[in-house]
């Protein structure tokens, strides 16, 4: 009879609106990491259970019938009966082991942050064993009852897949829906909160660690995360000292998954350099190409989508295997003028000339190709065109000089944190100059500047001769792209209520102001002093 009660337990999970039985055993072993798919697969599985069990009853039946009837109850069917329970069990974990076995693949696609967007398809198995890996290293770390997800990345990329939607499920914790935008947002959901696990990026805690002067931050993370572009020191001690504890930066990438991790703690962040420690089942090598200046690194995973994977990024390996530093990225060399310049090692030459940011690109120039580049100086004066080449000609081969600049207030950064380059071209090409900014303000819903716009922009050239005067549409511009700061999105569908009633020059001090007024409706102004110089409501 015991065949025809599994038989009959088997059968109650095939009812619509339930799980089938074989998913909850698969489910149990696997720790909850099992792709969509499994749920039909199961299903499949679990009707072919109840078929044997039934069978099996059915045999029963008629042998005990049968020894009623002509002979004796035969003893091996009391030990077939008495065995089943023995039979299942481990027959489920051969079970939950098809299911992992069989390929559901997964198709993502590449930021695209340095060139075109490549499309990755990865198998269940590889992201099922890396939330695996992140599990069991946080599993005892945090309270799953009393931990909270607060996430500031979409789902729909590796990072937010693996550590948004995969990762909370494998560990029994509760995920908030919503998608931080804001430091305001995220605030009030730490308030609420229990224990907070943050997942972010460098450019986030870079925005609120800006701000956090002004805020009260409670001290309930119990872990942040972050990966994307890389997390600077700077950021990382700032963090530690807002929220009381130091971020952990996951390297790795879309095709091998994560490779390696680091915490840059004021401790570790005392004795230099911090380096990145490789996750026990991945291991790296330094691959030589004859090409770049440094040995890139080349990685052999189970998270990844290849068994080899030589990744763009220069390092410098530890003896033991098991750490590396990295050295920038190897695979944006380009030849310009008969000279080969790795843009990744040319950056870094930028910086250390005293600007904050700096990102090169290679862009059409008035005698053929030539490297544009697009700073950040938010301190201290901004040199003209002229005297930022006069800067860089000791620093690069004469021919390599960037002949385009542009000063931004930051560089274009995606939902990962990474430059974007197709959009920093786009800076190169536009003439839509960024003013240099001399103080700012935002809070949500709201940013207030005070604005000086140079008199070499491109849009002041012919607007008017002898009587430079900045020009509607570039303040139009402006607006909409300032707008983005108090939280506009979307295109922009027209432009009301557009007043102008005192010229803009070069030069001059120049309050800026952007609030919202309803639903997609933000209010603009220019002042100069008292006087309002121009203002609109932009719609989007």
């Amino acid at each position: 009879m015991l065949s025809a009660i599994f038989a009959f337990l088997f059968g109650l999970s095939l009812l619509p609106g339930r799980k089938p039985a074989c998913l909850r055993f698969a489910e149990r072993i696997s720790g909850g990491i099992l792709p969509d798919g499994a749920v039909e697969y199961c299903r499949r599985l679990t009707w072919v259970w109840f078929w044997i069990l039934l069978s099996l009853s059915a045999v029963n039946i008629v042998s005990f019938a049968a020894s009623r009837m002509f002979f004796a109850w035969p003893n091996y069917l009391w030990y077939v009966t008495l065995a089943l329970p023995a039979v299942v069990v481990p027959m489920t974990f051969l079970v939950e082991g098809r299911i992992r076995r069989k390929r559901f693949n997964v198709t993502f696609h590449t930021s695209g942050s340095t060139g075109k967007s490549k499309t990755i398809v990865k198998t269940f198995e590889s992201l099922a064993k890396e939330v695996a890996f992140h599990r069991d290293f946080y599993r005892g770390r945090i309270s799953a009852d009393d931990t909270v997800f607060l996430c500031t990345i979409e789902p729909g990329h590796m990072y937010g897949t693996l550590w948004r939607t995969m990762l909370p499920k494998a560990l029994g914790c509760r995920v908030d829906p919503e998608v931080i935008m804001t430091p305001e947002s995220l605030l009030a959901k730490m308030k609420n909160a229990g224990s907070v696990f943050l997942v972010t990026t460098p450019s986030f805690l870079s925005r609120f660690t800006s701000y956090a002067s002004g805020y009260d931050v409670p001290r309930n993370c119990v872990e942040i995360t972050t990966s994307g572009a890389l997390l600077t020191s700077d950021v990382a001690s700032k963090t530690e000292r807002v929220f009381g504890l130091a971020p952990r930066e996951i390297f790795g990438s879309t095709e091998t998954g994560g490779v390696a991790s680091r915490r840059q703690s004021a401790d570790a962040l005392a004795k230099g350099d911090v380096p990145w420690e490789v996750f026990p089942p991945v291991r790296v090598s330094a691959f030589r190409d004859g090409v770049s200046a440094a040995p890139r690194l080349e990685v052999s995973s189970p998270f990844s989508f290849a068994p080899r994977y030589v990744m763009g990024d220069g390092v410098e390996l530890a003896a033991d295997g098991r750490s590396f530093r990295l050295l920038g990225r190897m695979d944006r060399m380009v030849k310009i003028n008969e000279e080969r310049v790795n843009l990744a090692e040319m950056e870094e030459k930028v910086r250390a000339l005293g600007f904050d940011e700096c990102a090169l690109a290679v862009v059409e120039g008035r005698r053929g190709p030539c490297i544009g580049c697009v700073v950040v100086r938010k301190d201290g004066e901004r040199p003209d065109a002229l005297e930022l080449r006069r800067m860089m000609l000791p620093v690069f081969p004469k021919g390599t000089v960037p002949k385009k600049f542009r000063y931004v207030r930051s560089l274009p950064r995606n939902a990962q944190g990474k430059v974007v380059m197709q959009t920093v071209k786009e800076i190169l090409d536009s003439a839509l100059v960024e003013p240099k900014v001399l103080s700012e303000s935002q809070s949500e819903g709201c940013y207030e500047a005070k604005l000086v716009f140079d008199a070499n922009a491109p849009y002041f050239d012919g607007h008017f001769p002898g009587m430079p005067i900045l020009p509607g549409v570039a303040q139009v511009g402006f607006a909409v792209r300032y707008s983005r700061l108090a939280g506009s999105s979307g295109a922009l569908k027209c432009v009301k209520r557009m007043k102008f009633t005192k010229i803009i020059s070069p030069g001059a001090e120049i309050g800026f102001s952007v609030r919202r007024r309803g639903e997609g409706e933000f209010a603009y102004e220019y002042r100069e002093g008292d006087a309002t110089c121009s203002s609109g409501l932009l719609q989007f």
